[in-house]
């Protein structure tokens, strides 16, 4: 019965070394960043759910606000992130925009999902242009020191 108890304290003690200098490297890494804060939202195009579209966070302020962004799911639903998945955003106001594209041969019409020629291609937008950047699409969000889910972006084309 000892000599059970001796091999799992000799298998254990390493396993848990290895977590606790693991995890304190980890916090390492972490340390200097700005707090983030959750954050989620939905997509609509004419009213519809958008899925696959790329939200893209930028923060007005530099100084303590850092870049986000997200990627909806099939019912336009999104959290964003900052560092980590789903960690949120930084505590500010940010400009958004939003893109959901794809390349086109121009010749077939086709989808491409691989460059492997030099054919002309064109890039088929799902959601309007004028949302692909930040100071057309004229979104800004303001994300609090607390958990925010933002009201739908409504989007027309």
């Amino acid at each position: 019965m000892r000599s059970n108890r001796r091999i799992v304290a000799r298998l254990l003690i390493p396993i848990v070394a290895l977590h606790v200098a693991g995890c304190t490297s980890y916090d390492k890494w972490k340390e200097g960043r700005p707090k983030t804060y959750f954050t989620s939202g939905k997509v609509l195009l004419d009213g519809k759910p958008v899925g696959g579209a790329t939200v893209t966070f930028q923060p007005t302020e530099e100084v303590n606000g850092k870049p986000g962004w997200a990627v909806t799911d099939e019912n336009g639903y999104f959290k964003g992130q900052t560092f980590d998945p789903g960690d949120g955003l930084t505590e500010g106001t940010h400009r958004v925009a939003l893109k959901k594209a794809q390349l086109v041969d121009r010749a077939t019409g086709k989808v491409v999902t691989e460059v492997s020629s030099d054919a002309p291609l064109k890039e088929q937008h799902f959601v309007p242009e004028k949302y692909n950047d930040f100071s057309t699409s004229r979104i800004e969000v303001q994300i609090k020191a607390e958990k925010n889910i933002l009201p739908p972006f409504e989007l027309v084309r």
